[in-house]
């Protein structure tokens, strides 16, 4: 298990799917995968194929990182008159190719709290 870490500018995570995109900010990443706060308003579970990765300011992205869905947890309920709940959702990277472990490997040294 890889050590996790906080990024140090305001970063968000684009989930997509086939039919779907949603956007989150970064709660924490390692090498093998990160985690997102998000509101969700259903109970369904989402599709997600993909992800992206953008630094607020445009001066870092990794686009279209394959990966795999390892929990998706209510972290707190919503108002008893309001459907919205506060959820976290975590993933698992997979078949990552040359260009973005690198990218991810910069991310890492230059975007995070140590």
């Amino acid at each position: 298990m890889h050590q996790r870490f906080r990024a140090k500018d305001l970063t968000f995570v684009k989930l997509s799917s086939e039919h779907q995109e949603d956007i989150g900010q970064l709660l924490d990443i390692s090498k093998e995968g990160l985690s997102l706060p998000y509101f969700s308003n259903d109970e369904r579970s989402h599709n997600y194929s993909n992800l992206g990765i953008f630094v607020s300011g445009g001066n870092f992205t990794i686009d279209a990182i394959p990966f795999k869905t390892v929990s998706d947890n209510e972290l707190a309920k919503g108002s008893p008159f309001s459907k919205i709940n506060l959820r976290r959702y975590g993933v698992q990277f997979e078949n990552l190719i040359p260009d973005q472990i690198s990218k991810l490997d910069h991310f890492l040294k230059n975007h995070t709290l140590n």
